[in-house]
């Protein structure tokens, strides 16, 4: 599993990072696309303040993921770099899990987007399926560095 799993969601798990801050640059910069309407991280401090530390927050997420197939991860010490692993894979989950009724809800069609909000459409919809793939990229990339134990 390591070596079919690991280069494929490590690059994965960078790449998400990657994109991720940039549409939070884009949307420090006063980008709209993806937003619900009417809503503006530059008018809305709790978002601006969010987007400002999520920058290089996911810029840093995007090394660490590059950090387990790159040759100079290696001289990263191994255990702090798991650890940082598994907490930006908890972080991620954590985020997304206030959406799994909502998911749940429409899946059994017993609720429709039509009861959803603007900004409960964008979070469900959208943006907790975002934390919830990025969560699960790093988790696996994480999973598949676990060196095998030996007997």
């Amino acid at each position: 599993m390591k070596t079919t799993v690991l280069r494929p969601a490590a690059y994965a798990a960078a790449v998400w990072a990657g994109a991720f801050s940039l549409v939070h640059l884009y949307w420090l910069f006063g980008g709209r696309i993806g937003l619900p309407d009417g809503l503006s991280v530059t008018g809305n401090t709790p978002l601006l303040i969010i987007d400002i530390l999520a920058i290089p927050g996911c810029a840093v997420a995007a090394v660490l993921a590059l950090a387990i197939v790159r040759p100079w991860g290696g001289r990263l010490p191994a255990k702090l770099l798991g650890v940082a692993l598994w907490g930006i894979t908890a972080v991620l989950l954590v985020h997304s899990l206030p959406s799994v009724p909502d998911w749940f809800a429409l899946a059994t069609s017993s609720r429709t987007t039509g009861d959803f909000d603007a900004m409960g459409r964008f979070a469900t919809l959208l943006y907790e399926p975002f934390f919830l793939a990025g969560g699960l990229l790093f988790g696996l990339a994480t999973l598949a560095r676990r060196r095998p134990r030996r007997s």
